[in-house]
């Protein structure tokens, strides 16, 4: 094994064993790892059986080719984690105990791999269920085994505390347990303990500050699901006392996390969902408690799995309120990221995953009817627009319109919106004299394309005779398949369209945008993504921007060097990479900061930045935020950024205790497409750009970017800040 090799082994196990501490809690936070790992340790054992418990686990899942990222990201070592410290527990070290330690973690992650593979299908986590099989079966085994002793620790918790830190430990250990808090703060405490089988206050609170560290939400969300619970079983007059001191309470608590602020989008109606679950934790809690007292085994965390594994595929499932409360698409292990993210992202990224559908014409037409129109386009039928040309003054002929050629879309090139098979085709209907309609062929002459299993769009009205595609062949999208017509119910030529479910001619209409287009209001562009074009509205296909387009089109492995102005050995290393869910950022070598990026039709966007914000990748992802790669001199663009990159930490601190209530906070982009420049060396294009952060609508900060591209890629970027300008250049 190479120096490199074991370095790089190390790394991994290193980061294995640190996020099977923080998985727990749905987490990825060495910080955190660290703390949690040292509250383990205040009963040494049992730390010690969890660490080894993680390690044989990990190594094993390693030696047996498993998924390196599933190892690193601690998802096969923290269910082997929580037997070992359950056993440790319960049970005194020797040589017997731990070769069934280092036996039952292999079974657990065994369990693990098969949970898995089963939940998955539905798009389900298997949370703690591995810990449960684990930990019961052996509980129940190793009552035949005489050479396991029941451990005594616990009992004389004080001189366990003075061998572990000597006086220091024990001052912090008593002064924990005589605060004056209420129970219900101490219960909490205690029960975030319990989740590490540590069952005192200290621990607890070590525990909390972990919690803090990682996520103020998750924080939070604890909080309130612990008081609703709190709350309930004084209402009902269930024994509060259960609660304070043993495992019961943290099933509140990794619920109301798992619920409320990390499987779904932190908001008001998450909350509500956690305040939903809790007379369902309390049942399960009690019926199980009483079923497993048979078997002398305790409940641990089986409520908390029953609820959460049922709420989450019930959100899965549903047809509708996919937003009340919405499910975490993109998981990026923080509540408040997920929250940001979906913020600025839900109608950023309408689009990823549609089959992208353009507008099936060139040039500048304006929308005469739209969704729910004034003559037509009702009911079932209400998601489809009706387009024509018209000229400076608003007019949709010339001479006097009496006749169809009069008009300007008569005759133009119809195209097909997307690639796709023609499923239907209506053609031979003749053309309507101006101000007639055919009511018996409504729809006219028409194509119908099939783009994906129920998705199809329709086009009508169509010139007669001009149909130049046939049943069953294949087009692209922007091949010409017929003419704008005047034929069917059609008093003025115009083209209709609209998107469905079904193959035949006037099927019910779906809800469904198109990928990209541009409107124009006087001079001024404004791009659209994933949108639908409303009445009056001038839209314009857009065509790619070859330069553009070259600088964001960036290859996996493809390395970019920066270097910095007038500053000697100031290089900035970034590199392509591709992970194995075939997502894409650019990580600066320097750094280790990541910007993870799209490239959906006609746009290059970042979606969400990770590490180290003084480095020029988090400059340069601020700056290219969204760009468009289609040619559009003078478009203008304003996007919010999410606020998880927000500049000052202290607000934002504040900021994520409310954000699924209020937001007083904003970082807005705003980006502008300059000309191309033709000159002697050839042709280049600048692109500028202006982020603006805010509180209470106050502008805080305001950075200026600029960024050149010509034939060769990216060539320059300027970052420009109140008077101060640093400018930056690409030598690769």
């Amino acid at each position: 094994m190479t120096t490199e090799n074991l370095r790089d082994y190390l790394l991994t196990f290193r980061q294995g064993v640190s996020n099977s501490y923080t998985q727990i809690f749905f987490a990825r936070n060495s910080r955190m790892g660290i703390l949690l790992m040292l509250v383990t340790l205040f009963d040494l054992y049992a730390g010690l059986s969890g660490f080894i418990a993680v390690a044989a686990a990990n190594l094993a899942a390693s030696l047996s080719g498993l998924s390196r990222q599933q190892i690193i990201s601690g998802l096969y070592g923290f269910n082997p984690l929580l037997v070992g410290l359950g056993l440790g527990v319960y049970y005194e070290p020797g040589f017997v105990f731990f070769i069934v330690l280092v036996f039952v973690a292999l079974f657990t992650l065994f369990v693990t791999v098969a949970l898995e593979g089963m939940l998955s299908k539905y798009g389900l986590p298997y949370l703690s269920l591995p810990f449960l099989a684990g930990i019961w079966i052996v509980t129940l085994s190793t009552r035949q085994i005489p050479n396991l002793e029941i451990s005594e620790r616990g009992i004389y918790t004080l001189n366990e505390m003075y061998a572990l830190g000597g006086t220091p430990m024990l001052q912090l250990y008593e002064w924990s347990n005589n605060l004056q808090w209420p129970m219900a703060v101490k219960a909490y405490f205690r029960s975030l303990g319990a989740i590490f089988f540590q069952y005192h206050l200290f621990a607890g609170l070590l525990v909390a500050i972990g919690l803090l560290i990682w996520s103020r939400l998750a924080f939070l969300y604890s909080v309130l699901g612990f008081a609703a619970a709190y709350l309930f079983y004084l209402f009902t007059g269930i024994a509060f006392t259960e609660l304070s001191y043993s495992y019961i309470g943290f099933n509140f608590i990794l619920t109301a996390i798992a619920i409320g602020a990390f499987f779904l989008v932190p908001s008001a109606y998450s909350l509500l969902w956690v305040i939903i679950s809790i007379p369902l934790l309390a049942f399960l809690t009690l019926s199980g408690t009483t079923v497993l007292e048979i078997f002398q085994m305790p409940v641990f965390s089986l409520p908390f799995n029953l609820v959460v594994l049922v709420l989450l595929y019930q959100f899965r499932v549903r047809e509708r309120y996919l937003q009340k409360p919405g499910l975490v698409l993109f998981q990026q292990f923080s509540p408040e990221k997920n929250l940001y993210s979906s913020l600025v992202n839900q109608h950023r990224m309408l689009h990823l995953g549609k089959i992208p559908l353009r507008l099936p014409f060139w040039g500048t037409w304006q929308v005469t009817q739209g969704v729910n129109g004034q003559h037509t386009h009702k009911e079932s039928w209400k998601y489809a627009w009706d387009f024509e040309i018209t000229d400076e003054d608003g007019l949709t002929y010339q001479n006097d319109g009496s006749k169809p050629e009069d008009y300007y879309c008569f005759g133009k090139p119809v195209l097909s919106p997307a690639d796709g098979y023609i499923s239907m085709v209506a053609d031979g209907i003749p053309d309507n004299a101006v101000g007639d309609a055919n009511l018996k062929n409504n729809w006219g002459n028409s194509v119908v394309i099939f783009h994906a299993n129920g998705l199809f769009s329709q086009l009508s009205h169509l010139k007669n005779g001009s149909v130049c595609v046939q049943k069953g062949q294949f087009v692209k999208s922007g091949e010409q398949v017929a003419s704008c017509g005047n034929s069917g119910r059609s008093p003025y030529p115009h083209l209709h369209v609209q998107f469905q479910s079904a193959a035949e001619i006037g099927s019910p209409t779906l809800d469904y945008p198109f990928a990209s287009y541009v409107t124009r209001d006087k001079d001024k562009l404004i791009f659209h993504s994933s949108d639908q074009p409303a009445i009056k509205e001038q839209v314009m296909a857009i065509q790619p921007h070859h330069l553009i387009g070259n600088a964001f089109h960036f290859i996996p492995r493809q390395e970019l060097i920066w270097e910095e102005e007038d500053v000697t050995d100031a290089v900035h290393r970034w590199v392509v990479e591709t992970n194995a869910f075939n997502e894409s950022c650019l990580k600066c070598l320097e750094t280790g900061a990541k910007a993870w990026f799209v490239r959906p039709n006609d746009m290059f966007m970042f979606t969400h930045f990770e590490g180290d914000t003084r480095s020029l990748l988090y400059q340069f992802y601020l700056a290219a935020y969204q760009v468009v790669t289609a040619d559009c001199p003078s478009l203008r663009l304003e996007e919010e950024i999410t606020l998880s990159v927000y500049p000052n930490r202290l607000l934002k601190f504040v900021q994520d205790f409310a954000a699924p209530f209020y937001r007083f906070l904003g970082i807005t982009y705003k980006h502008t497409q300059g000309p191309t420049r033709n000159t002697i060396e050839g042709s280049a294009v600048v692109l500028q750009s202006e982020v603006t952060s805010s509180a209470f609508g106050r502008i805080r900060k305001k950075t200026t970017y600029r960024i050149v591209a010509d034939q060769n890629g990216l060539v320059s970027l300027s970052v420009i800040v109140d008077e101060t300008q640093k400018n930056y250049r690409r030598v690769d």
